[in-house]
């Protein structure tokens, strides 16, 4: 995926030397059943076994702004002029849709209606609460089924490409790369054995001039955590590995984080038209 914008045009699935479009692929069958591609879909999705691994930094709160202007999100700061972006990647091993990696550019935001909160111990409150959006800005996928899952039920930014996660005893190494051209490499520390108690968490997309809300709940075995952490590889000419430049990086994480071994569920979305508050 080449565009960068907030609100652009969807590619489609190359699948068998067809191109497949989501939304001609899928439908909502019941309230909480899905058509995703000939395979049906019911709600709660739930993920018994997952590896994950996160570097988190603080941006220029007005250059992410400015990139997300579109959403009618808002970032928030972590400290003035410093808002909050993660870059994370997920190994999917036991997944009622299946088998995949995944990869994520992400901003914890405000959505319309929602007050701001104050920075550093405001936003660390609200994160811990569960009361904090995560926009989820842009999220590869290295298969077909899910990009239409993920696309069609929550409204998230999916496409096909290449995601390559691994979980080593002592660190974890992701790599997102797209048409042949480096976005990002990052790592995170493993071994730990706290255990991550569930935590709700409502991720934020855009999708057919739309906004989507979905709340999550993660929790898992093998957390580890270190303030810092190595800094990532971004790529030179990929322009989504330019806007990573643009805000930034290539620099230490504020923090980095893993777990060995996640559990997730996810529920279905409400959905509103930009601009607009959700209800829940």
């Amino acid at each position: 995926m080449q565009d960068t914008r907030i609100l652009y045009a969807e590619q489609c699935v190359s699948a068998a030397e067809q191109e497949q479009v989501t939304d001609t692929l899928c439908s909502k069958t019941h309230e909480r059943e899905y058509q995703i591609n000939g395979q049906t879909v019911t709600l709660p999705v739930n993920v018994n076994n997952a590896a994950m691994l996160m570097n988190v930094f603080t941006v220029n709160t007005a250059k992410a702004q400015a990139l997300i202007a579109d959403s009618g999100f808002k970032v928030v700061e972590i400290l003035p002029g410093k808002a909050l972006m993660q870059l994370l990647a997920v190994d999917y091993r036991e997944n009622d849709l299946g088998d995949y990696n995944e990869a994520a550019i992400v901003f914890p935001v405000t959505a319309p209606g929602e007050s701001k909160p104050l920075p550093f111990f405001g936003v660390l409150s609200r994160m811990m609460r569960g009361q904090l959006g995560n926009f989820v800005y842009r999220m590869p996928v290295n298969q077909g089924f899910t990009t239409h899952a993920g696309r069609f039920i929550w409204g998230f930014p999916k496409w096909v490409c290449h995601v390559d996660i691994d979980f080593g005893p002592k660190t974890a190494f992701a790599q997102f790369h797209d048409e042949g051209h480096a976005v990002f490499s990052i790592s995170a520390p493993t071994g730990g054995k706290t255990v991550a108690k569930p935590q709700r968490a409502p991720s934020l997309a855009i999708r057919n001039n739309q906004a989507w809300k979905t709340i999550g709940i993660t929790e898992g075995e093998g957390l580890s955590f270190k303030l810092g952490g190595q800094v990532p590889e971004i790529g030179e000419k990929h322009p989504l590995a330019m806007v990573l430049r643009n805000l930034g990086l290539p620099k230490k994480p504020l923090f980095s984080l893993s777990i060995r071994k996640a559990k997730m569920q996810f529920d279905g979305p409400e959905v509103v038209s930009i601009g607009e508050p959700f209800e829940r």
